[in-house]
């Protein structure tokens, strides 16, 4: 390469550095945010903060070593948080990344992060540029509403429908994983309703998802089908030890709920995973069919299903 023709390219990216520091002096001047830049060869992260009531320029050396003791980041997330960074610095990339953090107060607050490398002529990575804003309202809005989509409304437990898609999905994602299928159906729910009125029919209800909470919720996905029909799914997890919990879940109930004339009881089936090409309908129908039976040898039962 002719030494004017170097000129020329030292020239043209000076003019880009500057252009770039311009733009990012006008982003910290008119962005209501927290802006950052890190330099990798250095570790070093410099916030710029632009809130109304803080102007304040923080650098932190030996950036690693400071995310290590420093609780900015919630614990869950500060792995992701780093690993992000990590990327970010070896090779150009931009994208977003959403996040538990105190960066902008003395609480953890979701906070979401739009980053951008910046690298040299020659690719490597001389900078990770961006902006950090505070989301909580708006992410805590959202987790709100999809609750609200998801779960039963009296009860707290997943919906029908999403229950089914949940299931559904993991059995798809762990074909080989050991899972059971638990339908529960309140005994004589009917009687309940017409001689103690809905009021208590939806306590009942209440306390028995309190109580089915209680005894599954640690490895279990729990929800209400409708009526007084409730499914447990459970994984990784024996065919005994799943019996062990229903007959506890069972005691409960009829120890536990006892604000009316006669005892709560319920009829149980379980169904377990006969094999990876088992889809989740062929183990709710299976352990539909075993809470039938259930039915049939009287009050308070519970049938297994031992297909293998």
């Amino acid at each position: 390469m002719k030494e004017a023709e170097y000129e020329e390219r030292i020239k043209a990216l000076e003019a880009q550095v500057r252009l770039m520091k311009e733009r990012y002096q006008i982003l910290v001047e008119t962005t209501s945010a927290l802006l950052f830049e890190y330099k990798p060869d250095e570790d070093l992260m410099i916030f710029n903060y632009n809130f109304p009531d803080n102007k304040e320029r923080k650098v932190i050396k030996d950036y690693h070593k400071y995310m290590e003791v420093s609780p900015l980041v919630h614990p869950d997330h500060l792995k992701k948080f780093m690993d992000t960074l990590e990327e970010a610095s070896a090779v150009p990339i931009r994208g977003e990344l959403e996040y538990l953090s105190k960066v902008s107060g003395e609480e953890f607050q979701w906070h979401r992060t739009y980053y951008s490398s910046i690298a040299d002529k020659d690719g490597k990575v001389i900078g990770v540029l961006g902006r950090i804003q505070n989301v909580h309202q708006l992410t805590t809005e959202r987790q709100e509403m999809i609750h609200r989509v998801e779960t039963d409304f009296l009860t707290g437990l997943y919906n029908k429908g999403t229950a089914k898609e949940k299931i559904a999905r993991w059995m798809k994602e762990n074909p080989t994983g050991e899972a059971h299928l638990i339908m529960v159906n309140l005994d004589d729910f009917k009687i309940i309703n017409d001689t103690c009125g809905y009021e208590t029919g939806d306590e009942v209800l209440k306390d028995t998802a309190g109580i089915i909470e209680d005894c599954f919720a640690e490895s279990g996905m729990l929800a209400r089908f409708g009526g007084a029909k409730f499914v447990i799914f459970l994984t990784d997890e024996s065919i005994r030890r799943a019996q062990t919990r229903v007959d506890e879940m069972m005691r409960k109930l009829t120890e536990e709920i006892t604000y009316m004339e006669q005892p709560l009881y319920c009829s149980v089936g379980i169904a377990s995973r006969a094999s990876k090409y088992d889809e989740f309908e062929d183990l709710l129908n299976r352990a539909d069919n075993a809470m039938h039976m259930a039915k049939k040898a009287g009050i308070n039962s519970c049938f297994v299903d031992r297909r293998q």
